[in-house]
C-alpha cells in the first residue's frame, strides 16, 4: 500500500448520484444532528448543574460542550483526509457560531 502512495496519484472521490443536490434530506440530516448534540449538551449539563444557576454557568458549560462536537469534529478532516487547514479553521468557526447559538440558547431557557 505505501508502494501504491509513493506511485501515486492519490485523492478521494464522493459520488453522489445524478441530479440536483437534495437539500431537503441534507438539511433535515443536518436538524437530526443538531437535535442529538442538543440532547448531549442537555445530559452533560443537567448532570453537572443545579437548576438555579445562573446565565454565564450554563453557556460556559453548554457552549464548551457543544464545542466540543461542532468545533472540533471538521480537525479530523486536516488530519486525515488532507482537507486544507484554512478550510478546517472556517468550518470550526462556524463550530463556535452554532456552540454560541447553543449556549445562548440554554442559558436562557435555563428554569431560575
Amino acid at each position: 500500500m505505501q508502494e501504491k502512495y509513493k506511485q501515486g496519484p492519490v485523492g478521494f472521490l464522493t459520488i453522489y448520484p445524478s441530479g440536483p443536490p437534495a437539500m431537503g434530506k441534507f438539511l433535515g440530516l443536518w436538524f437530526a444532528y443538531c437535535l442529538l448534540v442538543g440532547l448531549f449538551v442537555a445530559y452533560v449539563t443537567g448532570r453537572t448543574l443545579s437548576h438555579n444557576a445562573g446565565f454565564s454557568v450554563v453557556f460556559h458549560i453548554t457552549g464548551v460542550a457543544a464545542f466540543l462536537a461542532y468545533g472540533l469534529g471538521p480537525l479530523v478532516n486536516g488530519i486525515w483526509r488532507g482537507q486544507p487547514w484554512s478550510v478546517v479553521l472556517k468550518e470550526s468557526f462556524d463550530g463556535l457560531i452554532y456552540s454560541l447559538l447553543t449556549a445562548a440558547t440554554f442559558g436562557w431557557l435555563w428554569p431560575r
